[in-house]
């Protein structure tokens, strides 16, 4: 049996990652600089609005939102009784 040369899967994925990253640097540095405050601007946009969909989506935790409510009350009640310390 002749031996084959196996690809490895984690080279051809980072190769392709940087492959992109490079690219996409050279296109901005490459594109009319006439568009290119325009496209920062659609970028930051597109970063804010995405940004505020995942922010909107997270879930949040309702036993810490319970506990730190009942640390609030109990900071209340104290000051109502005098115990601050």
């Amino acid at each position: 049996m002749a031996n084959k040369k196996r690809i490895d899967d984690g080279k051809v994925f980072s190769g392709f990652f940087y492959g992109l990253l490079v690219g996409g640097v050279v296109a901005l540095f490459k594109g009319p600089r006439v568009n290119l405050k325009r496209t920062r601007e659609q970028l930051a946009d597109a970063g804010g609005t995405i940004r505020g969909k995942l922010e909107a989506v997270t879930p949040s935790d309702p036993v810490s939102e319970s506990i730190a409510e009942g640390k609030e009350a109990a900071r209340r009640r104290r000051s109502e009784l005098g115990m601050d310390g």
